[in-house]
């Protein structure tokens, strides 16, 4: 008996940290961009790509407002990428790091950790990758896996 009230306890605790982990905020660290790309650095996404999706979706008008993102509708960039900031900025180094030619120092240059981009389609519709899956949003709004 001890052991199944032991085990009851071990799945409700691990299912409240995951319900937590994937609500909690996500901190805008920084954004760099230029015509076409767009650079979001964040200290932490949602843990699944669902909520990651939904996150960007009930985010993107605040990000485009407060951060001056000019949206693809109105001539914005074609590919936004999420990074995870990490450690923060450091110098280029021999590492593979993405730096950013509007800072105007040293250290411009973050660790690569994608953790999402969003781009379109050859038809439009607006598509969410990730390292192992990609999503499309249909014309009728419905978030379907992309096949290749």
């Amino acid at each position: 008996m001890k052991k199944i009230i032991l085990l009851l306890f071990i799945i409700i605790a691990s299912t409240t940290f995951y319900l937590w982990r994937d609500n909690i905020n996500v901190n805008i660290k920084g954004i760099h961009q230029n015509k076409y790309t767009a650079e979001i650095l964040v200290d932490r996404l949602p843990l699944t790509q669902k909520s990651r999706i939904k996150w960007w979706l009930d985010n993107r008008k605040e990000l485009e407002d407060k951060h001056h993102i000019t949206s693809y509708e109105h001539g914005g960039p074609d590919y936004i990428t999420i990074l995870k900031f990490g450690d923060g900025y450091k110098k280029e180094g021999k590492e593979d790091r993405l730096c950013f030619d509007d800072m105007d120092t040293e250290t411009n240059c973050i660790d690569k950790d994608i953790l999402m981009t969003i781009s379109r389609t050859r038809e439009g519709l607006e598509r969410f990758s990730f390292s192992d899956a990609s999503y499309v949003i249909s014309g009728d709004g419905v978030i379907k896996p992309e096949h290749n």
